[in-house]
């Protein structure tokens, strides 16, 4: 069955699809975005977006979205996304590489985890592991999704991406986890500098009241709570980080090598002490 050719679009349109990502979701991917995925498509330029969001929600959906536009509108752009699987970011890989073929966008590389189209354009999926993707620049769009089961190293791995491209967005997408994780540290800090979007079950009024009953008796009230209100499994936040649990548990090699200085000090020889009964004289037979 042939592919549906895509019908030349006029000038003016083209500038709206252009400056306008969620206007081109909606008419050219045939999605309609929900109103926190709209703020999300339109960030500016050099954006930092952090969304606490419930489950099927859509949060994969536009990102892949919000990349598959800058790939096509951006050439020679570049974005990534993280995942805490590498298996994951290649499923939203696959799912830009849907949306843009939906468009009629023809591509130079495409495998699995990545993709490169005609414009020069590129979408990576990388690793859950901060060993291998340092050294990357950005200027499309950094993605971090399920960012609360990401590493600290990796969240710090990400964000150089963009040093030298200071337009490019950083996104952390994810369900709530801990108190603790990196994604929390963010959404819970008071750095205005983040777009902060809360898409929960309780916001968004996608899912009805029966099934989220289904659901809080499923999963108990924790697990509901945090799979679906973006509240994290604690209440209260533990002063033990797993940084500080790490550092007590992991055994290190010591600063000074092994020898006279793990054993006792030495004990001071004996002084020898004279006998004071030697110098005794004899006075004769006691009666």
């Amino acid at each position: 069955m042939s592919k549906p050719t895509q019908q030349p679009l006029n000038e003016l349109r083209a500038l709206a699809y252009r400056v306008d990502p969620a206007l081109w979701v909606r008419e050219q991917l045939k999605i309609d975005p929900m109103p926190w995925q709209n703020t999300f498509l339109r960030a500016r330029r050099g954006a930092s977006l952090i969304a606490l969001t419930a489950r099927q929600v859509g949060k994969t959906t536009v990102a892949a979205c919000a990349m598959a536009h800058t790939a096509l509108m951006q050439a020679g752009s570049l974005s990534v996304i993280a995942c805490p699987a590498q298996r994951q970011s290649a499923e939203a890989v696959r799912r830009v590489r849907g949306y843009l073929e939906q468009v009629g966008v023809k591509f130079t590389s495409d495998n699995v985890y990545g993709l490169e189209l005609d414009n020069g354009s590129r979408v990576m999926a990388l690793p859950g592991s901060d060993d291998s993707i340092r050294g990357l620049t950005v200027d499309g769009w950094i993605v971090a999704d399920e960012a609360a089961r990401l590493t600290d190293n990796l969240i710090a791995a990400l964000r150089p991406m963009r040093a030298r491209r200071p337009e490019t967005r950083f996104a952390m997408l994810s369900t709530a986890w801990s108190r603790t994780d990196p994604f929390w540290k963010v959404w819970s800090g008071d750095d205005r500098s983040w777009i902060r979007l809360k898409a929960t079950a309780d916001q968004v009024g996608i899912f009805s009241a029966s099934y989220l009953e289904q659901e809080r008796r499923n999963l108990g009230e924790v697990g509901f709570r945090r799979e679906y209100l973006g509240i994290p499994e604690s209440d209260q936040a533990s002063p033990f980080t797993w940084e500080l649990y790490e550092r007590a548990t992991s055994l290190r090699t010591p600063l000074v090598p092994p020898g006279a200085a793990f054993r006792p000090p030495p004990k001071a020889p004996a002084v020898e002490l004279p006998n004071p009964f030697h110098q005794l004289k004899s006075q004769g037979v006691v009666p």
